[in-house]
């Protein structure tokens, strides 16, 4: 064999080699491609999975730690709301007493008009000592009815706040509003009565018309009272209003003119 066959030879082996090398180095190129490509897939998707799992964890985490605040907020809540409603039944049973004896002082007020009436007729005569009784007795009425109605008002406002807390609501604001109303309708009553009081005794006074002025000026300042219970219940309406429902309403009217004789 010549030397140029041999070295064609050579050649064409040459380069079925590098042909050869080159797909070799291809193919692994695309394999190192594909093992990067798989690699990075597989670390996306375990960084998806543990960020899934991470979230949920919190999640979890989360709604357990809300489900326990939840639970022990509801527990205090039931523990405020128990010893509320002990202290307002506590409140509610003495209310219940001082009304019927304010009732019965109403009672033996009306039992004891005759004998007022028969002490006047002695000083002033029968007509004019029926005139007397009549203006102090209507006055009595329409102010007692006014009062009732102020301590009807704000039994209803109660119930309604009983409601309102037991729905979550903030009620402290407006039951210490109500309770300083509640004092004054309680002042309103007492004035009442120590009108009445003042009235009996000017029946026996000897000079009863200048006793019966001191009389008309204690009457004036159960108005007045009366007046400052209705302005502390329209302040409490007012503010019931912030809490939601059909909890405010309009107060209910007062007479508070003194009647004339």
């Amino acid at each position: 064999m010549s030397a140029s066959p041999l070295f064609a030879f050579a050649a064409s082996h040459l380069v079925e080699e590098r042909q050869q090398v080159k797909q070799e180095i291809q193919q692994n190129r695309q394999e190192v491609k594909q093992n990067i490509k798989d690699t990075r897939q597989n670390l996306k998707q375990e960084v998806v999975e543990k960020k899934d799992a991470l979230k949920k964890e919190v999640v979890e985490k989360r709604d357990a730690l809300k489900n326990t605040v939840d639970a022990k907020r509801q527990e205090v809540r039931s523990e405020i709301q128990i010893k509320r409603e002990a202290v307002r039944a506590e409140v509610k049973e003495k209310r219940e007493i001082v009304h019927e004896e304010i009732k019965t002082k109403r009672e033996e007020f009306k039992d004891k008009a005759q004998e007022r009436r028969d002490e006047l007729k002695k000083k002033l005569g029968e007509e004019r000592a029926k005139r007397i009784e009549q203006f102090f007795q209507n006055m009595v009425q329409k102010f007692e009815a006014a009062i009732d109605r102020l301590s009807s008002f704000a039994d209803r406002i109660d119930s309604r706040l009983d409601k309102a807390a037991a729905n979550g609501a903030d009620v402290s604001l407006v039951e210490a509003k109500l309770t300083i109303a509640r004092e004054k309708i309680t002042v309103a009553q007492n004035a009442l009565t120590d009108a009445k009081v003042k009235y009996a005794e000017a029946v026996k006074d000897s000079d009863f018309k200048i006793a019966f002025r001191k009389v008309k000026e204690v009457v004036q300042g159960v108005a007045n009272k009366v007046k400052e219970a209705h302005r502390a219940l329209v302040d409490v309406v007012n503010s019931t209003k912030g809490l939601g429902g059909n909890t405010a309403t309009s107060t209910p009217p007062v007479n508070t003119t003194t009647p004339t004789q």
